[in-house]
């Protein structure tokens, strides 16, 4: 649909999307005409659509549309963030960081209510979980206002799925990619376990078998070959609309399955004292991955009329996250001898992660008067999150006898792992707007959220009872010693949890340990939207947030358990102006006050381990409070095009961060680090037409962001405010941790109309991030520092009049090195190091 053609029109469409709110318009030749109705669609993710409604909106809104990503080949909403300006995604996860805030600094939203993560270390949805094809954008809200939850200070990330317009269709599309790095590993391997589309989670053992047989695991510890790990996916969507009475019904159905290989080869594990001496480090790693993804949604619309219309959607998300590590290095927790030469340690790591997430949400918007609408949201979320049977085996390698041997030294260093996180997640809003004049409207409204969370998890020991040369290990084949047979004699080793042996005192043994969680959020908000002229508007709001929090614990950290409550009120106010220079050029300022609260993991006492990092929570943390300012620029030469600059700055109270531990294993906890931290900073963004040459177009879309941090470190405050957590900073002041100073995005597309009715369309799209700090340092141990990365990806697509599409993707081309290092002041010392690899895909797909 021509969009030109809907200017006035798009004051009363504009009344059903999430933006309704914003009708303020500083366009002189749009006006309001009584008693016209006009039908139609428009398409959310198109960027047309999507800039137009940055230009007419009184909030500062940042959204990528379905319609780009698609030309990108973004399959993935963690990914599709990443496009935006001032967003990073950190390496090895689905999370992300705004202007240098990380995970605690973000809130995630599904159609604007709020999501569980379905990970207990994270406070987020790890958004690769979500793949773009179901959705109609993702809005990033950089700039506070009073209807979102104040805990936020980098960004709230809305993800809104796609409500089905336009004709009746099915569309079907099928693909397959190959990881070089995986492909050419020559033998792949995973652990046993999970079959080939994740539905077959292995299960912890009952106690009961194991106090009657012992070893009652039923996966083997041996390495299982996969054949072909080639990369595959198959999705559906389509969608449909009937009449019904005044009224009319819309369908999206959405579904998916993909899975994906990869092979990492390089270092891992480092860890060094202060004088560069090696405490541990993995200089021969391998590591095989193997993730699926399997989604479906489906999504409702029955506008009754023009002034009701009431959704309902449901998403069901269920993924795997395989890891196999085979690790040879030197480890002075399993090699007492420091002399290097004598031996080396194997260790084998697998680990997988399970999680079943369904999101389900009704909504409803009413039009009861020509001044006052209604709005109304309420959403139930189910999560389970599982790490099932985590198998850890590490052994010696003698040199001087060519025989292996266990550590007798750490109990720990052989054993098995289960945890499980179940939460209900219960929120719900209400919003009224009322509109006393045109220059005039006040918003309403009432939010709350209810969140319970149950986390338990058990780790069985192997403690080898057998001295050295009394058997025979073979470190490919750990079954061979870890076995019914060799448990059941009573010779070789015994099982034993932080709690206890179980062949002795199964009843202490098998409690598992545990915390469990209530969180009860409730606010209030409203805001003032003023049109002063047709130039200038402002909107003046203030929330009241409440947040209760209790957890009650029993853990290896506090054996005895214990319980922390915490009860948090805060008053946030906001400001947002908007100045339109003219139809074309608007000038933006907001000013707010937002707070940061610590995540469940960084307060539960409870240890996360890694190969290359542990991690605990600290019971002492408490929040953050941000003071937020924005200065923005904003130009639209013409349709399809945005140009602008903004400048912003944070001041930051009692910051919290990562800081590194005494220890060998680059052991993290958490602290509010000092009284001040400060974010400034500056962005650019283009999106703009180079060429357009009768049916074909040039086109850029690129963004750039300087970001300057900075934090107070006061080693007294840690050690005054905290029980549990010490501190000796290397220095008074740094940046704070997970931010980069620079970040750049450049794409480069080319579209083709042919005259058959056929599209062609490349896309080049390069990105750079710069260094980071990813954990303070301690002790004259330097800071933890990812270095800098550079990726470059290719996708051109073709699609013809009758439906056919093909696609043609490579991915991570450039090959960068992911380097983490530990920066001591004499050197930077490695932590990890690897090559992702590069990608190779094919798709083809067809609508009817």
């Amino acid at each position: 649909m021509n969009l030109t053609k809907l200017s006035i029109a798009a004051v009363f469409l504009t009344a059903f999307t999430p933006i309704a709110a914003q009708q303020t318009d500083s366009l002189k030749t749009e006006k309001r005409i009584e008693g016209v109705v006009i039908q139609g669609t428009t398409n959310k993710g198109a960027e047309a659509n999507l800039i137009n409604t940055q230009r007419r909106s009184l909030e500062v809104i940042e959204r990528v549309g379905s319609a780009q990503l698609e030309k990108q080949g973004v399959g993935d909403v963690s990914t599709a963030v990443t496009k935006a300006t001032g967003a990073q995604k950190q390496e090895g996860s689905g999370q992300v960081f705004i202007r240098g805030l990380g995970d605690r600094s973000n809130s995630t939203q599904i159609n604007g209510l709020a999501i569980p993560s379905n990970d207990p270390m994270y406070k987020n949805l790890d958004l690769s979980l979500l793949k773009t094809d179901m959705i109609d954008y993702v809005s990033l809200e950089k700039v506070y206002h009073p209807k979102m939850w104040g805990d936020m200070s980098g960004a709230n990330i809305n993800i809104v799925t796609k409500v089905y317009t336009g004709k009746p269709y099915f569309k079907i599309n099928l693909g397959s990619s190959i990881s070089l790095n995986a492909v050419n590993t020559g033998t792949f391997f995973l652990q046993d376990g999970l079959n080939y589309f994740g539905f077959d989670t292995p299960s912890k053992p009952k106690n009961a078998a194991l106090v009657n047989s012992g070893f009652a695991f039923t996966t083997s510890a041996n390495n299982q070959q996969i054949l072909n790990p080639i990369n595959s996916s198959l999705s559906v969507d389509f969608g449909r609309n009937w009449n019904i009475g005044q009224g009319r019904l819309s369908i999206f159905g959405y579904g998916s399955f993909e899975n994906q290989y990869q092979y990492l080869e390089g270092t891992t594990g480092g860890s060094y004292d202060a004088h560069g001496s090696i405490l541990r480090i993995y200089d021969t790693a391998e590591e095989f991955g193997y993730d699926t993804n399997t989604t479906a949604l489906v999504n409702l619309n029955y506008r009754l009329n023009p002034r009701h219309t009431v959704n309902f959607s449901t998403n069901f998300i269920h993924t795997t996250d395989q890891k196999l590590g085979l690790y040879e290095g030197f480890d002075r927790n399993y090699l007492d001898d420091p002399q290097r030469e004598l031996g080396y340690t194997t260790l084998r790591r697998a680990s997988t992660k399970v999680n079943d997430l369904l999101v389900n949400q009704l909504r409803g918007d009413h039009t009861l008067s020509e001044s006052l609408k209604l709005s109304w949201n309420l959403g139930v979320n189910l999560l389970e999150s599982q790490r099932p049977d985590r198998q850890q085996n590490a052994s010696v390698f003698d040199k001087a006898t060519g025989t292996s041997y266990f550590a007798s030294s750490n109990p720990g260093a052989n054993h098995r792992y289960f945890d499980r996180l179940k939460e209900k997640d219960y929120v719900g809003s209400v919003q009224l707007e009322y509109e006393a004049t045109e220059k005039l409207k006040l918003q309403a409204g009432l939010e709350s959220r209810f969140k319970d969370s149950d986390f338990r998890a058990t780790q069985y020991n192997f403690r080898v009872t057998s001295p050295q040369g009394n058997y025979y290990l073979d470190p490919n084949s750990y079954d061979s010693f870890f076995n019914l047979d060799n448990y059941q004699t009573g010779s070789y080793f015994d099982i034993v949890t932080f709690r206890g042996d179980i062949r002795y005192n199964p009843e202490n043994a098998l409690i598992p340990q545990f915390y469990q969680a209530e969180m009860f959020n409730n606010a209030a908000f409203a805001n003032l939207n003023i049109t002063l002229n047709q130039k200038l508007s402002a909107q003046v709001g203030v929330r009241y947030d409440n947040l209760q929090q209790e957890i009650r614990y029993n853990t290896a950290i506090f054996s005895n358990g214990g319980e922390i409550k915490k009860d948090y009120s805060k008053i946030l106010p906001a400001l947002n102006v908007k100045y339109a220079l003219d139809s074309k050029h608007n000038l933006r300022f907001s000013a707010s006050k937002t707070y940061t609260t610590p995540l469940l993991l960084e307060i539960a006492p409870y240890e996360y381990e890694e190969i290359d990092e542990l991690s605990y929570g600290n019971i002492d943390l408490y929040p953050s409070d941000n003071y937020n300012v924005d200065l923005k620029w904003e130009w639209f030469p013409r349709r399809n095009e945005l140009v602008s600059l903004t400048a912003f700055g944070k001041l930051i109270q009692n910051p919290i961060a990562r800081i590194t531990a005494s220890s060998s294993a680059n052991t993290t906890s958490f602290a509010n680090v000092g009284d001040q931290g400060q974010v400034f900073g500056a962005e650019f963004e283009a999106r703009k037409d180079l060429l357009n040459l009768g049916q074909s177009r040039l086109y850029t879309f690129l963004n750039l962001s300087y970001i300057h941090t900075s934090q107070e470190l006061d080693k007294e405050k840690v050690i005054r405010e905290n029980s549990t957590v010490t501190a000796d900073f290397i220095r008074a002041e740094d940046k704070m941790t997970g931010a980069s100073d620079l970040l750049a995005n450049v794409n480069l597309g080319w579209e083709r109309k042919l005259d058959t009715g056929a599209q062609l369309d490349l896309v080049a799209s390069y990105s750079y991030i710069s260094d980071n700090v990813y954990a303070l340092g301690y002790e004259m141990r330097g800071n933890i520092v990812d270095k800098a990365i550079h990726t470059l990806d290719a996708v051109a697509k073709y699609k013809t009049q009758s439906g056919i599409g093909i696609s043609l993707s490579a991915k991570n081309l450039l090959n960068p090195t992911f380097h983490r290092v530990q920066d001591n002041t004499n050197a930077e010392l490695t932590v990890r190091k690897y090559q992702l690899g590069a990608q190779l895909g094919a798709g083809v797909s067809y609508e009817f």
